[in-house]
């Protein structure tokens, strides 16, 4: 991969510059890693949820009024 670092006139990093391809592949990576996070967070708040449910804090649903939300 060819990588440009653009530096300001004081000689820090400023900006990166890479080719158009290698950035739709990190753009694609990045989607399909923030899809994944998604999921394991809703997995995560449900474990969180049966947890209050079976503690009694909360009040559990129906399969039927599961499904009537959809």
């Amino acid at each position: 991969m060819n990588v440009q670092i653009i530096k300001d006139p004081k000689g820090n990093p400023e900006s990166v510059l890479i080719p158009y391809q290698d950035w739709k592949s990190y753009e694609l990576r990045y989607k399909k890693l923030k899809n994944k996070l998604d999921v394991l967070k809703g997995i995560q708040e449900a474990v969180e949820e049966v947890k209050e449910i079976k503690a009694g804090k909360k009040k559990g649903k129906t399969l039927k009024e599961l499904l009537d939300e959809c």
